[in-house]
């Protein structure tokens, strides 16, 4: 006799749903665990079964959005070449993408703020970056296949930094800064790849 399936992936998702609705609405602060049972609609007993404490909870959501995130960013390697994959990497990271993949750029601040302060926090997250710094610099090697692995590291980090301080600019600052000058600088970056040939032997 087939046993019914379990629930238990269906209500972990209902109630990081509401964490997100409260996170964005209300801040990571006062995201209680009673407030994210009364949004998803599930016992205060539930949601602590599901997640044990509100510790193991944050963690679970911060775990979540960081895959999302990273989901995203490999999704967007797409293209019938090494180039146009580059090229559609970099209009990703310049591109509202917090907005849009977590559901608010809030969140993602919000959990920024708490990396800072929390050292658990501080690693998966930083764990997002090395998966994208990973993936951006295999990327930029297949373009330029003669700059040193190292080199395409540093240029990978330099334009996560930009993209993402663009993207924490324009979620506060004037809307009419075009993206465009943000990929220009990272297309900027790239360009000086162009002359590197790391595997020249040395003379």
């Amino acid at each position: 006799m087939v046993g019914r399936p379990s629930k238990a992936p269906e209500r972990r998702d209902q109630i990081l749903d509401a964490m997100e609705i409260c996170v964005r609405e209300h801040g990571i602060g006062q995201a209680s665990m009673r407030r994210i049972a009364d949004q998803s609609g599930l016992s205060l007993q539930m949601v602590s079964h599901y997640f044990g404490n509100r510790e193991q909870l944050v963690l679970a959501f911060v775990m979540r959005v960081g895959e999302k995130l990273a989901f995203e960013v490999d999704t967007a390697i797409a293209g019938a070449s090494p180039q146009a994959e580059l090229t559609s990497l970099i209009q990703f990271l310049c591109s509202d993408r917090y907005k849009r993949i977590p559901g608010n750029d809030v969140i993602g601040r919000e959990i920024w703020g708490l990396a800072e302060r929390d050292p658990d926090i501080r690693s998966i997250v930083w764990g997002w970056y090395e998966r994208s710094i990973g993936s951006i610099s295999e990327t930029i090697s297949k373009v330029y296949p003669t700059a040193a692995p190292a080199r395409c590291r540093e240029t990978a980090y330099a334009i996560l930094c930009l993209t993402e301080a663009n993207e924490f600019f324009s979620g506060i600052g004037d809307l009419s800064r075009p993206r465009q000058a943000a990929e220009a600088a990272a297309f900027g970056l790239l360009q000086r790849l162009e002359t590197a040939d790391d595997t020249a032997p040395a003379s």
